[in-house]
């Protein structure tokens, strides 16, 4: 009897490991029509137009087409296909189903499409790998060349991504050079740009943390002699939703957001080691998610503008910050640093009809330290800081001019205790520049 059952074991793996690439094709099937039947976008669509399911492999085709006809008429205008087929080429494996997908434009053939490749690799966890390359690209049509454009250069570049079943992901990707030339012999060249994401969409608004940085950036013009160079040029985003059990309503949304460059070399002068660090703190996330989508709209109707509003009211209503922590550099050798801290309370009932209730209820603070140094070599900054020294507007520190100021009450209070209105900070912040 145990002989029998260990033979009929054996079996039952043959039939199953047998039977297993129909049911795949299956789940292969269910799995490419219905990603594609849940793509929403409002400029391209995607629709299936094919799919030949066999034993161990399935052949398919799908079409992306442009449907916004503002963006479909420049890339006709430009000589770029709006509509691309797609060949996928699906395996479907004990484990796993992987496709090999090329792209080709129902026109004239573009050398980019022409080169992309996505292969894609999903398993039964539903968990998705997916790599996308492309080739080395001139995309300077004859359209861009009658204009000026001698070349428009992108190299063979990757895009990586592993999809979770609960829409976790996480992506990086490479562009090793872009290169654009003109014919009078100006040119732009960016080096090396690579990024990396990992988090998840809730309500179209991306949760977790991304990041891009180039090496180099370079713009020339040989006719004016002019140089300019960017190099290690970085940001990073981190994006937190704070979530209070059983009252959705309260919960909030946080942005970080940080740009930070090494060195930049201008006709001006040399910049080096900025930062700019700013950050909007605990905006109600309903607001912010019914406020996003009106921001985007390309034309702002007389509806659309009274939700916007309504949307602004939920965020004073709630309450949030909005910080510049660091704005930060060395400019001739010299340190400059600032930071503006705002907060608004909550409890401002209908702030876009009552603008001097939200002005008085914004507390903060604002403060500039800038090297001696910098502004005896700068003779437009030194006039600006002796008259601010002289109303006590600035104060000697160190090595350092320092000026500050707190706000509250709808007004903004300086070193030598003077007032005034809080929309005077903008004359304040021009010190920043």
């Amino acid at each position: 009897m145990n002989e029998l059952k260990k033979y009929a074991a054996i079996g039952g793996a043959v039939v199953l490991v047998a039977c297993w690439p129909f049911a795949t094709g299956k789940i292969g099937e269910a799995i490419f029509k219905d990603g594609i039947a849940s793509y929403h976008n409002a400029i391209i669509e995607v629709e299936s137009v094919s799919y030949d399911r066999g034993y161990l492999s399935s052949q398919a085709q799908s079409r992306i087409h442009v449907i916004d006809q503002g963006l479909s008429q420049e890339l006709e205008l430009a000589g770029y296909p709006t509509e691309i087929l797609v060949n996928h080429n699906i395996s479907h494996g004990l484990f796993s189903v992987s496709s090999v997908s090329k792209f080709v434009s129902t026109g004239d053939t573009s050398e980019f499409i022409q080169g992309l490749t996505l292969t894609t690799d999903s398993k039964l966890t539903g968990t998705t790998d997916l790599l996308l390359t492309s080739k080395d690209t001139n995309f300077a049509t004859p359209d861009l060349q009658a204009q000026g454009v001698e070349k428009l250069f992108l190299a063979a570049a990757e895009l990586s991504a592993t999809i979770e079943k609960d829409g976790q992901f996480s992506l990086s990707y490479q562009l090793p050079k872009t290169e654009l030339r003109l014919d009078n012999q100006s040119a732009m060249i960016v080096d090396n740009v690579a990024g990396q994401s990992v988090g998840h969409y809730i309500d179209d608004i991306f949760i977790g943390e991304a990041n891009i940085a180039l090496d180099k950036l370079t713009l020339s013009d040989i006719a004016s002699n002019s140089h300019n160079e960017i190099k290690g040029l970085k940001y990073t985003s981190v994006n937190q939703l704070t979530e209070v059990k059983d009252k959705a309503e309260e919960n909030s949304f946080t942005t970080q957001n940080r740009l930070t460059l090494e060195e930049a070399l201008t006709d001006a002068g040399v910049v080096k080691k900025g930062v700019f660090d700013v950050s909007f703190e605990n905006l109600n996330y309903d607001g912010l998610k019914a406020l996003i989508p009106l921001l985007q709209e390309q034309e702002l109707t007389n509806e659309n503008v009274e939700k916007l509003l309504l949307s602004f009211d939920l965020l004073a209503a709630k309450g949030f910050n909005v910080n510049i922590n660091e704005f930060s550099a060395e400019v001739l050798g010299s340190k400059l640093n600032s930071n503006v801290l705002l907060t608004l309370p909550a409890g401002t009932a209908r702030a876009s009809q009552n603008a001097d209730q939200l002005i008085k209820t914004v507390t903060g603070s604002s403060e500039l330290v800038i090297a001696k140094k910098l502004v005896d070599e700068t003779p437009e900054l030194r006039m600006q800081m002796d008259e601010l020294l002289i109303n006590e507007f600035a104060v000697e520190d160190g090595d350092n001019y320092r000026l500050a100021a707190t706000i509250s009450g709808g007004q903004i209070e300086l070193l030598n205790g003077q007032k005034m209105p809080l929309f005077m900070l903008l004359g304040f912040l021009s010190y920043l520049q």
